[in-house]
């Protein structure tokens, strides 16, 4: 942490106009939308991890409730709909009802079968998520199956993408060495393509394409049809799914950013050509979230915000400890757990590189350390680990 000193001699350097202007990101408006829903583990299709015009709490929050998820830590991001809350523990997952907290099902309360690694999709009042080799559609009110498909190898520990091509939707999914497609509504094998490694991540569709990424260092394109139309190769193998930046509102190029194994952010255009590469050191899984023009990533002990069209640094925070939890942005604001979650503004406040002052909105500090952070209808899903305090469980708690 820079001693005040420190903050004022390397303002002083450039000049507090230009670091608030120049050294931050491009400026952004809260958020206006109070109703908006988190469907899937990386908030959207594009992996994305934003709702860029959401409303969250941006000032000290309080505890609407929580509830003791009778596992050390999550192992997904909490998934949240108009009225149920899914938590994936690792040995379950358990559906809360959305306003109570109240414990509506789950699927292994006795935690004997299976373990689960990816938070569920919710699209048409199913769930849909993996189990080891299985996929597996759920009613989201009762929690019964509704249809499952069992295919040969394991699937990745990624949520599933599930989209309203077809008459009745289309869950991909990826396992072994393919990527397949699914009738939403029935789980009918549509089709699959054979891929070069074995997928492990969270897949992501923007326009036309689905994109996967295998351990080998394999990006793909894949049409709705699963002809491949490109493949690339990042040398040092690839670590998080890949996160798609949309079209702003100034109509940029858009692109598919993910995390190298050799902690890079390496960014793709959409015709698949590398456009540039970011050496920020190691990361942890899944560490990508893009809105407003900024790519958030996070390394470590510090989380960069990097710009789409170069992979410049524009800002980084010190959050002082190493852990692997992913950014969110919701509206004009940042939120990355930790040792505690943090709220800062997407501008970096003013400052330069590491030097920051004026971002941090808020800091909570529960029981434990902050695993995963979402957020829906203004309010923000928090899940603890208390692996190594002595607590008995770690929590969903809900913020505003």
């Amino acid at each position: 942490m820079p001693s005040r000193r420190e903050l004022l001699a390397a303002l002083g350097a450039t000049g507090i106009a230009a670091a608030a202007g120049c050294l931050g990101g491009p400026s952004v408006d809260p958020g206006t939308d109070e109703s908006y829903a988190w469907p899937t583990g990386g908030a959207d299709r594009r992996n994305s991890r934003a709702i860029p015009d959401g409303v969250a709490p941006r000032e000290d929050p309080t505890v609407d409730w929580r509830v003791d998820l009778e596992s050390a830590a999550a192992a997904a991001d909490p998934v949240v709909t108009d009225g149920t809350v899914l938590a994936t523990t690792g040995t379950d997952v358990v559906a809360f009802d959305r306003a109570s907290g109240d414990r509506r099902w789950s699927i292994d309360p006795d935690n004997e079968a299976h373990t689960y690694r990816g938070a569920p999709t919710v699209y048409k009042e199913l769930a849909y998520l993996s189990e080891v080799n299985t996929v597996v559609a759920r009613d989201l009110e009762s929690g019964e199956i509704e249809w499952s498909e069992a295919f040969e190898a394991t699937i990745g520990r990624g949520s599933l993408l599930v989209t309203d091509d077809g008459d009745n939707g289309r869950v991909f999914t990826a396992g072994g060495n393919a990527l397949h497609a699914l009738d939403a509504g029935t789980g009918e094998r549509l089709w699959e393509q054979e891929l070069l490694g074995t997928p492990e991540y969270s897949l992501a569709k923007y326009t036309d394409y689905v994109y996967v990424v295998t351990d080998g260092g394999e990006l793909y394109a894949v049409d709705e049809w699963g002809t491949v139309q490109w493949r690339r190769t990042v040398e040092a193998g690839i670590r998080s799914g890949p996160a798609v930046r949309s079209l702003d509102h100034g109509g940029s190029e858009w692109g598919i950013a993910v995390v190298g194994g050799d902690g890079t952010v390496v960014y793709f255009g959409p015709d698949g050509a590398r456009r540039w590469e970011a050496e920020l050191g190691g990361f942890g899984d899944d560490g990508i979230a893009i809105a407003h023009g900024t790519v958030l990533a996070r390394s470590g002990s510090r989380v960069f915000a990097l710009d789409p069209a170069d992979g410049n640094v524009r800002w980084r925070l010190d959050l002082g400890e190493s852990a692997s939890n992913p950014p969110i942005i919701v509206g004009d604001t940042v939120y990355v757990g930790g040792d505690r979650l943090r709220a800062t503004d997407i501008d970096g406040g003013i400052g330069v590189r590491s030097y920051r002052a004026r971002h941090l909105r808020f800091e909570y500090e529960p029981t434990g350390a902050v695993g995963f952070v979402t957020a829906a209808d203004s309010k923000l899903f928090v899940t603890t680990n208390v692996r190594g305090t002595g607590a008995d469980t770690a929590e969903l708690i809900v913020l505003s």
